[in-house]
C-alpha cells in the first residue's frame, strides 16, 4: 500500500516527484512478494492459520489479487513436487525452471549460466509468457466458481481505474511491479534457492534434505579497523553503498520474508513458528540440530547463485533431459514461476 501510494503520488506529480518509482516499486515488489512467496506459501502447508479452509481462502484470495499461479495447483505442485523424493530433480518446478526455461544445463560454464540469467531477466518474450501462464493457470482446468471469481475482481479492477480515469497511473505503480518486476525477483529467488545434487551423489532423507539448501544471508564485513585516513573513509563509504544499495535491495527485492532461512523450512516445513525462523534456526544450531546434519549457510545473492550454478555444472547431465514433447508441456508450467 505504501509503495503504491508512493508511485501515485509520484506519477501524479510528475516532473522529478518521478525519481520516487524506484523506491515505490521496491515497495511494491517487496509487499507482492512476501504474500505471494510467504503468505501464500505458508497457507499450502496450513501453517499460517489454524483451519485448512481458512489458509485455503486466503491463499486463493492472495492467488487472485496478485495472479499468482492458482491456488490448489500451486499447492499441489509445491507439495507433491518440490516437498518430496522429486526435490532438485526434473520434476521439481526449480530445477525445471532452471533447466528447461533458462536453458542451464549440466556441465556449462558458470559464466554462461548467468548470461542465460541475464537474457532471460532482459527478455520480453519471457516476461509475457510468465505473465500470460499465471493468468491461465486461473482460468484452465479451474471450477467454474473460481473463473468468475477471477474475471469479476479483474472487471472490478478495470473499472475502477477507468473510473479514475487513471489508466497511466495504474500500469505505472500496479501493473508494471505485478508483471516484470515480480517476474525478476521470482527469477532470481529461483536461481538461488536450492542446490542440485552432483552425478553419483547418494544421498536420502534428512542429509538430502539438509545439503540442497544453504541458509543466504545478506552482508559483508566491515573494513579493516586498522585501516586509517582516506583509505579507511573510503571503505567505510564503499561497505555502507554496498549495503544499502545490493545487500537491503536485495533483502527487500528477492529475500523477501523468511527467505534467508529457506533452509529451515525445508527442514520442518510444518513449524508454526514460521514468522520467527531466523531465531528458530539459530536456536537449533545452539541445540546441536539434533538428527540433522550441520546447518551451511552463504552470503551474498551472488555467492548463493554461484552455489547453485556449480552444482548445476557437477550435476548428472541425463537426470535433467526430457524428450522434446515433454519439455514443451513441463515448460509451459515451469514459467510460472512457482516459488
Amino acid at each position: 500500500m505504501a509503495g503504491v501510494a508512493m508511485g501515485w503520488a509520484g506519477v501524479s506529480a510528475g516532473g522529478w516527484w518521478l525519481l520516487v518509482l524506484p523506491v515505490s516499486w521496491l515497495l511494491t515488489v517487496h509487499g507482492m512478494r512476501k504474500l505471494g512467496s510467504m503468505i501464500l506459501h505458508q497457507c499450502t502447508h496450513s501453517t499460517y492459520a489454524s483451519g485448512k479452509r481458512a489458509n485455503r481462502i486466503l491463499g486463493e484470495f492472495i492467488s487472485v489479487l496478485l495472479i499468482t499461479q492458482e491456488y490448489d495447483d500451486y499447492s499441489r505442485e509445491h507439495v507433491s513436487d518440490h516437498h518430496s523424493v522429486s526435490h532438485m530433480t526434473i520434476d521439481d518446478p526449480t530445477a525445471r525452471f532452471i533447466v528447461e526455461v533458462m536453458g542451464c544445463r549440466p556441465g556449462m560454464a558458470r559464466n554462461l549460466m548467468w548470461r542465460s540469467l541475464v537474457r532471460t531477466l532482459l527478455s520480453p518474450i519471457f516476461h509475457l509468457r510468465a505473465t500470460y501462464e499465471r493468468l491461465r493457470s486461473h482460468f484452465s482446468g479451474t471450477s467454474g466458481r473460481h473463473r468468475l471469481l477471477t474475471a469479476v475482481t479483474l472487471a472490478a479492477q478495470a473499472l475502477a481505474v477507468t473510473a479514475a480515469h487513471a489508466w497511466t497511473i495504474a500500469l505505472v505503480v500496479w501493473v508494471v511491479p505485478l508483471t516484470v518486476l515480480y517476474n525478476a525477483a521470482g527469477v532470481l529467488r529461483l536461481s538461488c534457492r536450492h542446490l542440485f545434487p552432483a552425478a553419483g551423489q547418494d544421498l536420502d532423507g534428512r542429509t538430502a534434505i539438509a545439503a540442497a539448501t544453504h541458509g543466504i544471508f545478506l552482508g559483508e564485513r566491515t573494513p579493516d579497523p586498522a585501516l586509517r585516513g582516506m583509505r579507511r573513509a573510503w571503505s567505510w563509504t564503499g561497505w555502507w553503498l554496498r549495503m544499502i544499495l545490493n545487500h537491503l535491495v536485495t533483502r527487500l527485492f528477492v529475500m523477501v520474508g523468511d527467505g534467508p532461512c529457506h533452509d529451515y523450512h525445508h527442514r520442518f516445513p510444518k513449524s508454526r513458528n514460521w514468522v520467527n525462523y531466523p531465531f528458530a534456526r539459530r536456536d537449533d544450531i545452539a541445540g546441536g540440530h539434533p538428527s540433522w546434519p550441520a546447518y551451511t549457510e552463504v552470503w551474498g545473492l551472488r555467492a548463493a547463485i554461484n552455489e547453485v550454478f556449480d552444482s548445476l555444472y557437477r550435476a548428472d547431465p541425463a537426470a535433467y533431459e526430457l524428450p522434446p514433447a515433454v519439455r514443451r508441456s513441463s515448460g509451459a508450467r515451469a514459467v510460472r514461476l512457482a516459488d
